[in-house]
C-alpha cells in the first residue's frame, strides 16, 4: 500500500489519489441516487460497488413501487423521477402504470416497470454526468474511526487493499456494513423477513395466463387476499395488456405460494415466488445456504408453473437474480421509525422523504405475506434523524438498513422510498461538506429547502 487513498486508473480515467468529500458505500437503489445528489451539489464524490454494475435490487427485474400513494398521488420525485424519465426515453420503460386495484377496492396499486439492462446503463450515465466517480468490483472490509469520527473505509479489489478517505461517508450497503464496522449500535433482531431469488421465464403466453385467472381456471388459490392485476402498454407495444399480476397459488406441496409476475416485454415474465426463512443477510454462511436453497426452490417452482399454470406450458427458465434480502441489520439512529408512524401517516418536522407503500411483511415463519395499509391510503414522512447512527460522526445510513422497526421497514424498504432516502442523504452530505459541519449538525430547514428546489417531495 502506498498510503491513504491510493492512485488507480481504469478506462474512464478514475484516479483515487486525493481525499474525497463524500464516499457512498454500496451502489444499489439508494446509493445510486445518493451519489448523483451529492455529485450534483458540487461535492467530490466516489461510489463504491461490489458488482460490475450499479443497481442492486433494482436490476433483479421487479418494478419500482411506492412512488405514488394508494390514491395515485405522487410522493417520490426529484432524481428518482428523472431516472424513470430517462429509462422511458431509452425505450426501456413504459413509465408509471397507475390504477391497479388491491383486494381493498378503495386503494390503488401503481408501479414503474423497466428493463434491468436499461436501468444499469441509465444509472451509470447519470452518475458520470453528475461528476461522480464509480469504483466497481470493490468490497468494503472495514472502517477507520478516530475519536468517534469515521475517517475512511477499507476496501479490497483486484488492485489490492486500500483505505479511501472522505469528509462524509454514506452507508448504502443494505446491511449497514460500514456502520457496523465503525461501531455504531445495531438493533436487536428477533425475526427477519424471508429471502427470495427473482427468476425470468420466456416463451410465456401472458394473455392465456390472464384469461385463466380471470375465469378462475387452472390455478387454485387465485382471487384471494391481495390479488392485483395491473394493465398497461408493454415496451414496443401499443396494446394494453397485463404487466403486473399477484396472488396466491397452490404450487408446491399444496402450500399457497405468494406469486408475483411482472411482464415488461412480450413473452417474458419476471417472477417473485420463492421463499426461504431464517436467513441472515449479514452472515456469509446463511447467505450461502440461502443461495443454494433458493436455487432449488426456483427450479421446483418452474416445474410446477409449466405443469399447472395456463400460458406457461412452453415457458423456459432464462435467468435468476442473486439472493434478494429484505431485512438484515438496522441501525439505532437518533429516531427509530415505527409501525404507528407509518400507518398513521405521521408528518415529522425534520421530514426529508416520503413513503406510501403499505407495510409488506414476508412472514419470517414462512406464512402468507401480510399487508397493513396506511391511513386513508395516504403517505408518511421519514425524519432525517433515521439516517443518523448513534456514536459515530461523519456517517449517514440510508436504504433498508435505516433506523426503523421490523414493521416500519416493511414499507420503508420499498425501492421508490429507498430512492427518496438516497436523495435526502446525498444532499445532506453535500451540505455538511459545504458548510464544514458534521451531518448531525446540518441545518434541517436548509436541507428541506434544497430538496424541494431539486424536485424532491418532503411535505
Amino acid at each position: 500500500m502506498k498510503g491513504l487513498c491510493m492512485s488507480m486508473e481504469n478506462n474512464y480515467n478514475l484516479h483515487l489519489k486525493n481525499k474525497y468529500d463524500i464516499i457512498i458505500a454500496g451502489g444499489g437503489t439508494a446509493g445510486v441516487i445518493a451519489a448523483i445528489a451529492a455529485a450534483r451539489s458540487g461535492a467530490k464524490t466516489l461510489l463504491v460497488e461490489r458488482w460490475g454494475h450499479v443497481g442492486g435490487t433494482a436490476v433483479f427485474g421487479i418494478p419500482f413501487l411506492g412512488m405514488f400513494d394508494c390514491k395515485d398521488k405522487k410522493v417520490v420525485s426529484g432524481i428518482p423521477g428523472q431516472l424513470v424519465e430517462r429509462m422511458v426515453k431509452e425505450g426501456g420503460s413504459i413509465g408509471y402504470t397507475l390504477g391497479g386495484k388491491w383486494a381493498d377496492e378503495n386503494y390503488h396499486f401503481s408501479l414503474a416497470p423497466f428493463e434491468p439492462e436499461t436501468y444499469k446503463y441509465v444509472a451509470q450515465e447519470m452518475l458520470l454526468e453528475a461528476g461522480a466517480s464509480v469504483l466497481l468490483h470493490t468490497f468494503i472490509m472495514g472502517a477507520v474511526v478516530e475519536d468517534g469520527q469515521i475517517k475512511a473505509i477499507k476496501v479490497c479489489n483486484k488492485s489490492g487493499v486500500h483505505e479511501l478517505c472522505a469528509k462524509v461517508i454514506i452507508d448504502c450497503t443494505g446491511d449497514a456494513d460500514v456502520a457496523f464496522m465503525a461501531g455504531a449500535p445495531m438493533q436487536d433482531k428477533e425475526q427477519l423477513q424471508n429471502v427470495t431469488i427473482i427468476f425470468r421465464m420466456g416463451n410465456v403466453d401472458i394473455e392465456k395466463f390472464v384469461d385463466a385467472l380471470k375465469n378462475s381456471r387452472g390455478v387454485s388459490g387465485w382471487n384471494e387476499w391481495h390479488t392485483r392485476l395491473v394493465t398497461g402498454k408493454k415496451i414496443g407495444s401499443n396494446t394494453s395488456t397485463a404487466v403486473h399480476i399477484a396472488g396466491h397459488f397452490a404450487l408446491v406441496e399444496s402450500q399457497e405460494t405468494t406469486f408475483t409476475a411482472v411482464s415488461v416485454a412480450e413473452g417474458e415474465v419476471y417472477i417473485n415466488a420463492t421463499r426461504t426463512i431464517k436467513i441472515d443477510g449479514s452472515n456469509a454462511e446463511d447467505l450461502s445456504r440461502g443461495e443454494i436453497m433458493e436455487r432449488r426452490n426456483v427450479h421446483s417452482i418452474v416445474k410446477q408453473v409449466v405443469k399447472k399454470v395456463p400460458g406457461f406450458e412452453k415457458a423456459r427458465l432464462l435467468s435468476t437474480s442473486p439472493l434478494g434480502i429484505r431485512e438484515s441489520r438496522n441501525i439505532v439512529g437518533e429516531y427509530i421509525l415505527t409501525k404507528e408512524d407509518v400507518i398513521g401517516g405521521r408528518v415529522f418536522e425534520d421530514a426529508v422523504a416520503r413513503g406510501a407503500y403499505p407495510i409488506d411483511i414476508h412472514d419470517p415463519k414462512g406464512g402468507r405475506t401480510r399487508f397493513t395499509f396506511i391511513k386513508d391510503g395516504g403517505s408518511y414522512t421519514i425524519p432525517y434523524r433515521c439516517f443518523l447512527p448513534l456514536k459515530v460522526e461523519g456517517l449517514l445510513v440510508a436504504g433498508r438498513c435505516l433506523s426503523a422497526t421490523h414493521e416500519a421497514l416493511g414499507s420503508a424498504r420499498i425501492m421508490g422510498t429507498v430512492m427518496a432516502q438516497g436523495e435526502a442523504v446525498g444532499t445532506a452530505a453535500a451540505l455538511a461538506v459545504i458548510d464544514g459541519l458534521s451531518p448531525r449538525k446540518v441545518d434541517i430547514n436548509k436541507l428541506r429547502n434544497v430538496l424541494r428546489e431539486n424536485g424532491a417531495i418532503v411535505d
